[in-house]
């Protein structure tokens, strides 16, 4: 088997300001709302087994989280441009005054060529806009008041939404939701490791202020490794390769690993669903401590600093 890795985007802050909106139904708790509109390339046609895939990973991933986003309602003089990486082409794009209900998280994807074997990449969504205070803190942080602040002192998480794209040529995609066969690569692993970006594993302020040197502080994380900070790469954007967790109570490798092999599957497991605990979701349920299962790479020092894209290299 090939190791082939995975990579991802942190979210695109401009400071410029003023297309149609966007208006979404009202949901009850946060959950992944997949949108088509950029995927210019036609790798979402309707009705595909990639959609179906997509969609899937989206709604585990949605069941997991039980916060109250702020719906963004931009009126009057309260405006803003939801800025993300075009998924047909890797541009910057922008949508004035896009709506966003309640407890949606908006995700624009769409396929295109990604070079040097990667097969996905995601992450959140910037901003630029004007009006009250109240308002840009909405579009900021939709309610986490533990997101506003200074980056070092963050401690939680409220995305707009953000963008995800996956390789369209030259991969071997498993799109069914049945495990992969040998040589293919699995679309719903990759979905829910770039979804995981996108609700700041790695991205996040949170996420990076719970960094020292290559290891993890966060207090899920670590309660759930037996009290020891689980390791992270050297970049802070995955947990180390190696690193152990469970899915039903069978050992898998961390879907928040930087790489993935060909002819298999990682799904969410408990250490993935801590770290999203730990950039300050509500998660359920809370992942227990462990006293079987350790972490493969031990930690070693080295800097760490936000980055506009963090790369892992194959194996």
């Amino acid at each position: 088997m090939r190791y082939v890795p995975l990579r991802f985007a942190v979210p695109i802050l401009l400071l410029s300001l003023g297309l149609p909106t966007l208006a979404s139904a009202q949901y009850s708790t946060p959950t992944i709302v997949i949108d088509y509109t950029y995927d210019t390339n036609t790798f979402f046609t309707a009705g595909s087994a990639q959609r179906t895939a997509l969609e899937t990973a989206a709604s585990r991933l949605s069941s997991r989280l039980g916060d109250t986003l702020t719906a963004i309602a931009p009126s009057g003089g309260n405006t803003w441009n939801a800025t993300f990486t075009n998924p047909a082409n890797g541009n910057s794009a922008s949508i004035s005054n896009l709506q966003v209900a309640q407890n949606a998280i908006i995700v624009y994807a769409g396929g295109r060529d990604l070079t040097g074997g990667t097969l996905g990449i995601g992450g959140p969504g910037g901003f630029s806009g004007s009006g009250t205070t109240a308002f840009l803190n909405t579009v900021r942080v939709r309610g986490q008041t533990g997101g506003l602040g200074t980056a070092s002192s963050q401690t939680d998480f409220g995305p707009w939404g953000g963008s995800i794209t996956f390789d369209s040529i030259g991969t071997n995609w498993n799109f069914a939701l049945t495990a992969p066969s040998a040589g293919q690569a699995d679309f719903l692993s990759v979905a829910e490791h770039e979804l995981g970006h996108l609700l700041g594993l790695g991205t996040a302020n949170s996420w990076s202020n719970k960094i020292i040197g290559t290891t993890f502080t966060g207090a899920n994380a670590t309660a759930y490794n037996g009290g020891i900070n689980p390791s992270v790469t050297a970049d802070g954007g995955h947990w180390a390769s190696g690193t152990i967790s469970n899915i039903d109570g069978v050992a898998q490798e961390a879907a928040m690993t930087p790489s993935i092999f060909i002819g298999s599957r990682k799904e969410f497991t408990a250490i993935d669903c801590a770290g999203l605990a730990d950039v300050g979701w509500q998660v359920s349920p809370i992942p227990e401590p462990t006293t079987v299962l350790g972490f493969a790479c031990s930690a070693f020092a080295v800097g760490c600093g936000l980055r506009r894209r963090r790369f892992a290299k194959a194996i």
